[in-house]
Formats: C-alpha cells, structure tokens, sequence
C-alpha cells in the first residue's frame, strides 16, 4: 500500500512546515506560559478584556468558559467568544492578549469580512476534501488511475485554500487586536512586547500548518502528473 510519508520526496516537501511547527509549539508553549504568570498591571482578565472591546466595538457576543488549555476561539454560527478557564479568569498579559485576538475575529465577522465569509462558505467541501478526496486519490496512486487520482486532488485542494484563507485572517485578527488593546489601555506600554510575542507564536503555528497543506498539494500534483505523463 502506497503510504506517502514513506516518501523521502513526501519529507522533502514537508521540511518547511515541520521546522516551522517546532519552533512555534516551543515558543507557544515558552511564551504563552511566561506571559501567563505575568500579571498585568490594569488588573483585566480575559473576561473583562471581552467586555471592554464589546463595548468599545458595540459587538454582540456571548461568552462561555471552557476547561481545555489554548482551546480558545470564536464561533461565528453563534457569535460566541470560548475561553479556556485560565485566560478567562487570570489577569495576565497572555489572557488579554488571547482574549483580544479572539475577538478580533468577532470585529471581523460582525463587519463582514469577505475572507471569513468565503472561508465558512467552503467548510463543507473542505470536510469532504480532507477525508474522500484524499480516499480517492491514495486509491487513483496504488491502481495506477490518473483521473481518479487527480479528482481526488481536486477535493483535497479545498482543505489547503482553507489554509490559505485562514493565515490572512489570523494575522488580521492578531493586528486588530493589539491595535485595540494599545487603543483602549488594556494593557500598559511596557507589557505589549509580551502581548506581541504570545499573538506571533500564534500565528506561527498558522504559518506552519499552511505550509504543510501547500506542501502535501504540491507533492501529489507533481506525483499525479509523473503518473500522467506514463499513461
């Protein structure tokens, strides 16, 4: 059976992307811990850093508390901003700053950004990409059909445009809330350099994950096309 990430050409394209997720996790995990223990001197939580750009924004959105770790994020469906317990409670730096984020994403979808429009609208495609598409597309490889295989690539490559979409609005988020935390004095000048470094290791896990999607499309397009080339 014809497993990919056997294939030193599979590895090769994936280097990038694993380089990239290692230093990311090291430095979440690094930062988001540090700046966690750091309390901030404005005495906000995750909650109050919720409430205050609700307000400032006039966002409708509710809130919930979770008991995950980094389990943090909005759900557009339901406008609804879930906190893990420790960001939600604790008045730290990483609490603000993973709070504001998240909503960031509120601000985004309640003012209609068109890339968070378009990345929920390919949700179901992307769900039959990641799982049928890739189905059919070991298959095309291990029987030697092209067209199957490259049908497959065609659903799979919905799951990377998904990637694709999602870095931008990542970054986006990231920008808009550090933007507003400055803004609005939720944290002091000289804690929005911890602010800062928790949103980038963030983003860098983004960063990681979109390059092992582009990766993995880029491998089975020139893997399909040697298989076209034969036929």
């Amino acid at each position: 059976m014809f497993v990919p990430f056997f294939d030193i050409k599979y590895l090769i394209f994936s280097i990038p992307a694993i380089a990239v997720g290692v230093i990311a996790s090291l430095l979440l995990k690094y930062w988001t811990s540090k700046y966690s223990r750091q309390e901030n001197l404005t005495r906000l939580s995750g909650v109050d850093a919720v409430e205050r750009i609700a307000r400032k924004e006039n966002l409708s959105v509710r809130l919930e508390v979770n008991s995950g770790n980094l389990t943090d994020h909005y759900d557009p469906r339901n406008q609804t901003i879930s906190l893990s317990r420790d960001v939600a409670q604790l008045a730290s730096i990483a609490s603000v700053a993973i709070a504001a984020h998240e909503m960031g994403h509120a601000i985004q979808h309640q003012k209609g950004s068109v890339l968070m429009s378009f990345r929920n609208l390919i949700v179901p495609m992307v769900n039959i990409g990641t799982n049928i598409g890739y189905f059919l597309l070991i298959i095309g490889i291990i029987i030697g059909l092209s067209g199957l295989a490259w049908f497959g690539i065609i659903l799979f490559s919905f799951a990377t445009i998904f990637s694709l979409l999602t870095l931008p609005i990542e970054l986006d988020a990231s920008r808009r809330a550090l933007n507003i935390i400055k803004s609005e004095n939720l944290l002091l000048p000289s804690e929005m350099g911890g602010a800062n470094k928790v949103l980038l290791a963030a983003a860098l896990t983004y960063v990681a994950a979109t390059l092992q999607s582009v990766g993995s499309l880029l491998y089975f397009v020139l893997r399909v096309q040697g298989m076209s080339r034969k036929e």
